[in-house]
């Protein structure tokens, strides 16, 4: 029988899709739900002849993604949802109906060549609840798949990832000495980002021209060493000046870019919150001025620093799923800096969301809420990430000085 080997957090083997526990939020919540060609050829056959025709009036062909799209109903809901949220095309021909979208979201899973990385996307409530509201670190494990379980019954869902020559079958390495220094639970969170932009800083010098195994190897080595971190760490610390102006010009430079420079279609159950922590209101003449941004922020440093040592697990289990997910630094085809002024931009801009959340007394549901929200938002909308793409700076050392606050 053949077999795969799966690199992943151990949540993934304890998720099970419930909608009765999230009151199918994927199915109900005016989302796009594409159905594949095999699986609509499928519904094509269904017996007798006018059930077909009833399952497949609710479909309509996708150019652009040469898939079908499902019509919502009037409310954004599945037309196939049962008053019990269960999927009626499951219930009533089994699991192996369901479309390849359905079989396998929330997984997403990246093919690496010898082996596979699977995790869960956090625009899932119940995978959100499991990942963030943990206090004890996310765990990684190898193991040995089933075809059924790595296919999900035939329905595959994969995407290929292209990295340097030689570097894919050592990417749990990168990943785990990566993960360890998000971990490291000695250091404020704005702490673990400056030390794994400093590891970074050094395998993009790895990887910029021929692949060096022997010093992948050493640095991976190094960043691992208690010995090397207690003498180095104070060093990287200390050698980050934030400047609170230039964290304020980003900012709003990201707000202008996603919204407008009115900000009227602002998402205001979750950024109304944000908007007024910060005092990024537009005055009578539409004006927003850094210079007041900055020193709202400035004002708030020792409630901000509370805020995230209170929920510094909240934080860096996002951060590390993220990391995960997304195979961080590859995300986008730029260089390791580049995609780490996005990977702290986009973690800023949801912290600054939680922390105003908060400040607010919003609960747990709430802020689990507004992280399906932003999760949404950052991996469907080509948009947000573009924008987010197109602020950041090339250079690490120029992302520590405009975001983070040793």
């Amino acid at each position: 029988m053949k077999t795969f080997w799966h690199f992943r957090p151990e949540y993934v083997r304890d998720f099970v899709c419930d909608g009765s526990k999230c009151d199918a939020h994927c199915c109900g919540n005016n989302w796009n739900i594409f159905v594949d060609a095999d699986t609509h050829a499928k519904y094509s056959q269904v017996k007798p002849p006018c059930v077909a025709e009833e399952i497949l009036s609710h479909m309509t062909f996708n150019d652009e993604r040469g898939e079908y799209l499902v019509t919502l109903d009037e409310h954004g809901v599945c037309p196939f949802l049962t008053d019990k949220n269960l999927c009626r095309l499951q219930l009533t021909y089994g699991e192996q109906f369901l479309s390849r979208t359905c079989a396998t979201y929330p997984r997403r899973t990246f093919d690496f060549g010898k082996f596979f990385e699977q995790s869960l996307t956090l625009s899932c409530p119940v995978a959100a609840k499991m990942i963030l509201l943990r206090d004890a670190p996310i765990k990684f494990e190898f193991v040995e798949l089933s075809e059924r379980e790595h296919s999900h019954g035939g329905k595959i869902d994969i995407a290929p990832v292209c990295t340097t020559e030689g570097f894919a079958e050592r990417m749990p390495e990168i990943q785990a000495a990566m993960i360890s220094i998000l971990q490291r639970r000695t250091l404020s969170i704005d702490g673990r980002l400056i030390v794994l932009g400093f590891f970074l800083d050094k395998l993009d010098e790895i990887t910029s021209n021929v692949f060096d195994d022997d010093a992948l190897t050493k640095l991976i080595a190094a960043y691992e060493s208690k010995e090397f971190l207690s003498r180095h760490v104070p060093r990287m610390l200390a050698s980050v000046s934030f400047d609170e102006e230039k964290f304020a010009e980003l900012i709003l430079e990201l707000l202008v870019g996603l919204y407008g420079e009115t900000f009227r279609d602002v998402d205001k159950k979750f950024f109304k919150p944000f908007l007024e922590t910060l005092g990024i209101i537009p005055d009578e003449k539409n004006q927003v001025f850094v210079t007041k941004i900055a020193d709202n922020y400035r004002r708030l440093a020792t409630e901000r620093k509370l805020f995230t040592a209170r929920r510094a697990n909240f934080m860096e289990n996002f951060l590390v799923n993220e990391l995960f997910l997304t195979c961080f630094p590859w995300k986008f085809q730029a260089s390791a800096a580049k995609n780490f002024g996005v990977f702290v931009a986009e973690y800023k801009l949801f912290e600054l969301l939680v922390f105003a959340a908060a400040r607010k007394n919003f609960g747990e549901d709430f802020l689990l809420d507004l992280t399906v929200w932003f999760t949404r938002q950052s991996e469907h909308d080509d948009g947000f990430a573009q924008i987010i793409f197109d602020s950041v700076s090339e250079d690490i050392f120029d992302s520590f000085e405009a975001l983070l606050d040793a």
